[in-house]
């Protein structure tokens, strides 16, 4: 079959509309997939955005962290005595 027997197939505005569409979605998808590529390249270079925590404690410990601090300590105590 010679390629001017699936133009006379595909004549219409119907062929022309479903060339327009397919066009449309590789265009679509070649964007998508730079937005994406482009978005996972600047992810993976923000180290200087991220957030790394300083090991300082906070000036006012409230009493409900206090009570629960001194217990532990008591806890750690009474292991260490034992294994004595």
């Amino acid at each position: 079959m010679s390629s001017s027997h699936w133009f006379r197939h595909w004549r219409g505005r119907r062929s022309i509309r479903f060339f327009g569409v397919v066009v449309a979605l590789c265009l679509l998808a070649a964007l998508a997939t730079f937005g994406v590529r482009s978005l996972m390249t600047s992810v993976g270079s923000a180290k200087h955005i991220r957030y790394e925590p300083v090991d300082v404690p906070p000036l006012d410990i409230s009493p409900s962290h206090q009570r629960e601090r001194d217990e532990y300590e008591r806890r750690e105590r009474v292991v260490i005595e034992k294994s004595r």
